[in-house]
């Protein structure tokens, strides 16, 4: 396929059978939230952080303003943004009081000379983000994007811009219930997601077992081993099930329009766009649109 390209998931799991049909319409308007700005000659980076943002604002996946209660029934989230041209990103963990936690993972990539905040330092980096003007606020701790909300499981997306920039992302609310501080993968370079100059991963499922086998950065290396954007999905994939036992999906895509995606989980909503804004939303479509 052509570029540019975005690829977007929506979390693996064993989703409600009520819960896939709206999950299926945020993920597709998220991704074409995304692919408008990259026809429009925008950048990776701001394609995946508006693609993220969106998802944390539906309300309706395990993101921001969607996201699952700890067992003290307080929202904390974490995040990550991969810029993967200049093999850096930026993350934060265990942030309370904001919808948004992506914008401030890109912002601690691009104006801190740190990769990682967490927790209640992570807000006082936020409000620092928000009083330097990086981003505006149209609520307290919710972000001004330019778009509207009518308002399992982790979110993220791989985009890849007209100049071949890929970045990746990683956005959730964690387990429901979770023991207040714990931190899964979506903040852990090379686990919930990945992305250099060649490739993007991301990647959702049960964070402790990410973690354990590094499964983005495990797909990214099967790559560059040559076995190409499925192949990779599916060995990273089939590694991850032995190892653990556990389910989770992952999505990719190379520099050269590949896209794969591979998931042993009910369900992952996910949706594919490139080129001239052909689109996918499963993996049949998408091996479809791959032969035309």
């Amino acid at each position: 396929m052509e570029l540019p390209l975005i690829v977007v998931h929506g979390g693996a799991g064993k989703w409600k059978d009520e819960r896939i049909p709206p999950g299926k319409t945020h993920v597709e308007r998220a991704a074409r939230i995304g692919f408008e700005i990259l026809k429009g000659k925008g950048s990776a980076l701001d394609a995946a952080e508006s693609c993220t943002a969106y998802m944390e604002s539906c309300g309706k996946l395990n993101a921001g303003v969607g996201a699952r209660a700890n067992a003290e029934g307080i929202k904390e989230l974490d995040a990550m943004i991969v810029d993967g041209s200049r093999l850096q990103f930026g993350s934060v963990a265990a942030i309370t009081g904001i919808q948004n936690p992506i914008s401030l993972a890109r912002y601690i990539m691009e104006k801190t000379d740190y990769n990682f905040f967490a927790g209640s330092n992570a807000k006082r980096v936020y409000d620092k983000m928000i009083f330097e003007g990086y981003r505006e606020q149209k609520a307290q701790g919710v972000v001004d994007f330019d778009f509207d909300i009518d308002t399992a499981d982790t979110v993220g997306c791989v985009a890849i811009d007209m100049d071949g920039r890929i970045a990746a992302t990683s956005s959730t609310g964690g387990i429901s219930d979770k023991v207040p501080g714990r931190v899964g993968d979506s903040p852990v370079i090379g686990a919930g997601a990945y992305a250099d100059s060649i490739c993007g991963v991301s990647a959702t499922g049960y964070g402790e077992h990410i973690m354990r086998v590094l499964l983005t950065r495990m797909a990214a290396i099967y790559y560059e081993e040559g076995l190409g954007v499925q192949g990779s999905c599916d060995k990273a994939m089939a590694m991850f099930e032995e190892k653990t036992g556990s389910e989770a999906g992952i999505i990719m895509a190379d520099n050269k329009g590949n896209i794969g995606a591979s998931t042993n989980a009910k369900a992952m909503p996910m949706t594919f766009i490139a080129g001239e804004g052909k689109i996918a939303t499963s993996l049949a479509l998408l091996d479809e649109i791959q032969s035309l």
